[in-house]
């Protein structure tokens, strides 16, 4: 299992997008896999049919930030741009279809998902990048909930090999009520 924890230094983001559909394009963070630090450019290995999680952690630490992976745009796979049909066809796909979940956390949270069952769809036409791309997402709500840790899983094909470079759409809230959306564009080396 490959184990991704995106450190997000919430201090130093620009404004973000207001909805899920406009997220502000950021830098790649540092991220921690397995439990060992990683450059930002890391190109992660997937072996074939291992599930991997994603988590997104304010940096900081900030009690009052809280940060959730709420997409995945599927950008392209072994260089070549990618489609809805493709990511829908088990023979063909990087990936599975991502689940995003919640596990129970220790303190209190303030962001949660909407939707239960999300599709893979064309990203909006109007995204200064990436426009048109396959995108998979999960709106959130900010409010006081039960305390939540928010990811999103899926595995990395059997069937095929090649370096795969994906959005990681986020959402932040700083207050508890409002959210701004951010993406970042990792890469992950599926059957490497």
């Amino acid at each position: 299992m490959a184990t991704i924890t995106f450190l997000i230094d919430s201090t130093k983001l620009p404004k973000g997008g207001s909805s899920i559909s406009a997220p502000v394009a950021v830098g790649h963070p540092p991220f921690i896999l397995n439990g060992s630090p990683q450059n930002p450019e890391y190109q992660v290995p997937v072996k074939g049919g291992e599930k991997v999680l994603i988590y997104t952690e304010e940096a900081n630490h900030s009690q009052t930030v809280k940060i959730a992976p709420c997409g995945i745009i599927a950008h392209t796979f072994k260089g070549e741009s990618l489609n809805p049909s493709t990511m829908k066809d088990p023979a063909q796909r990087p990936i599975d279809v991502p689940n995003f979940d919640m596990d129970p956390g220790p303190s209190p949270d303030f962001i949660q998902y909407l939707a239960e069952d999300p599709q893979w769809a064309q990203s909006p036409g109007n995204w200064p990048y990436w426009a048109n791309n396959p995108y998979i997402s999960d709106d959130v709500q900010a409010s006081v909930t039960r305390t939540y840790v928010p990811y999103v899983t899926f595995n990395g094909s059997s069937l095929v090999s090649g370096l795969f470079q994906y959005g990681l759409v986020y959402a932040l809230t700083r207050d508890g009520k409002s959210v701004e959306y951010f993406y970042f564009d990792p890469f992950l080396n599926i059957n490497a």
